[in-house]
């Protein structure tokens, strides 16, 4: 009987500490990654602006999920180019260009099912030295006002995390690959 009431006060104080622990954590989750590309803004800024070319270095892609479907709407390019998405591991949710100034920067919204808010995002482009670019990803949710929805914020954002550095070290492959001779051993270092 005494070992039962030990247990029962130690979940009592465990459901305290974590409700506690809740409150303590942020309504919005942040991330930022950035790395250096070998290549000029203008390259890189193809791949960034058309939603099409997103598969060939975002999270969201076939290889994350093969049962992925996509579609595709407004402009080719640029704001208010969009891109659906529907499979059974990346969900469901929409990626919509809000603003595109290029080579510099791309701004969009993001909704997706297991975060359950609309999101935003930025990529900005920086020339670098040695003709590369310096690529900042930012992306931030807001979080809902509930203890568990708090503590889930942190698995949001590890996850969040892993794909944006992801896409960033996919993305760094392209232009590994496509370049020749003395450049393809280049270093490229990766900020976070």
């Amino acid at each position: 009987m005494r070992l039962l009431k030990n247990v029962f006060l130690a979940l009592v104080l465990l459901a305290i500490a974590l409700f506690a622990a809740a409150y303590q954590m942020p309504l919005q989750l942040e991330v930022e990654q950035s790395i250096v590309l070998p290549a000029k803004p203008e390259q890189v800024y193809k791949y960034l602006e058309n939603p099409m070319q997103w598969e060939k270095w975002s999270a969201l892609n076939t290889a994350a999920d093969p049962t992925m479907i996509r579609m595709y709407g407004g402009p080719l390019a640029g704001a208010g180019a969009r891109m659906q998405w529907s499979g059974d591991k990346v969900g469901t949710g929409e990626v919509v260009f809000t603003e595109s100034i290029n080579p510099q920067v791309l701004s969009y919204t993001q909704t997706d099912s297991y975060l359950d808010t609309v999101s935003e995002g930025s990529i900005s482009l920086e020339p670098a030295t040695g003709g590369n670019t310096l690529i900042r990803w930012k992306h931030a949710a807001p979080v809902k006002d509930e203890p568990v929805a708090r503590l889930m914020g942190y698995w949001k954002k590890y996850k969040k995390q892993a794909e944006l550095d992801g896409g960033l070290i996919r993305l760094k492959s392209l232009f590994e690959e496509n370049t020749t001779g003395p450049a393809s051993k280049r270093k490229v270092a990766s900020a976070k």
